[in-house]
């Protein structure tokens, strides 16, 4: 039963994350200024020392890449690891998360790339430096520097999980990074857009779509964490019985008889 209501709300965050994505890449509704209100004159218009109109399509395709990545991409790949079995699990989780993070790489450079482009007339230079917008810019940086550490934590949790049968640090690490991470990726998204001076209606819709699958994913995390305490109660099962010679034990073996019950690594 809860295998079938994690897959039902993985199909749900795909889809109703399209309509979203879809409004940001036809404008939103705003005709000039693709996926932002105000067009060029969101950059303040001529004599800024900057070519206007590209600015604002790559302020476009970084906004759409941000979506992409923290409200699709991230949470179904965190869900993934809680819907399929053994360790097809594992590996769709881990190469969905790098392509998602990529994904957001790609996305951050062109934000980097509007950091050093854009200089903003009487508002104390660029993106980064001033105080009433650079936020967005310090949220996305220090998201990116995050989530670059997750691969390697993700790795140490599963080798050390292996040989001891518990999460450690490494586990609580990985699992406060990743859904911090994406939390506050979904936020910035929405922060972007009021920086951008998106129209309303578009704003409504991120806002919306993010906090229905931002609850699906809370909920699916919430279920595994659930399931993991109730198998914790559950009496261990008894070790199988060694195989080979009754003295000497078996083939693989290192003589001693007692054997630890197998050990499976808790969904994420």
């Amino acid at each position: 039963m809860d295998s079938t209501l994690a897959r039902a709300a993985a199909a749900f965050l795909l889809a109703a994350s399209l309509p979203a994505v879809t409004a940001q890449f036809d404008g939103g509704g705003n005709g000039n200024g693709g996926q932002f209100a105000g067009g060029a004159g969101g950059f303040g218009g001529a004599g800024v020392g900057f070519d206007i109109d590209q600015a604002t399509r790559i302020r476009g395709v970084h906004g759409i890449l941000g979506a992409l990545a923290f409200v699709i991409f991230f949470p179904v790949g965190s869900v993934l690891m809680r819907v399929l079995p053994g360790r097809l699990a594992l590996w769709a989780h881990a190469v969905f998360q790098v392509l998602s993070y990529v994904v957001y790489i790609a996305a951050a450079a062109l934000g980097f790339w509007m950091v050093q482009t854009i200089q903003i007339p009487f508002q104390d230079g660029s993106m980064l430096s001033n105080a009433s917008i650079n936020y967005h810019p310090i949220i996305g940086i220090v998201v990116l520097v995050s989530l670059f550490f997750q691969p390697a934590l993700g790795i140490l949790h599963h080798r050390r999980f292996k040989r001891q049968g518990r999460r450690q640090i490494w586990s609580h690490l990985h699992l406060f990074l990743g859904r911090a991470s994406i939390v506050l990726g979904m936020v910035n998204g929405g922060l972007g857009l009021h920086v951008s001076g998106a129209s309303a209606s578009l704003k409504t819709a991120y806002t919306v779509v993010a906090a229905v699958m931002g609850a699906l994913w809370l909920l699916c995390a919430l279920a595994a964490e659930l399931r993991r305490c109730r198998a914790r109660r559950r009496p261990a099962v008894p070790p199988p019985p060694p195989q080979g010679d009754p003295v000497l034990g078996s083939d693989d073996d290192d003589g001693v008889h007692e054997r630890a019950s197998p050990v499976v690594e808790p969904k994420l």
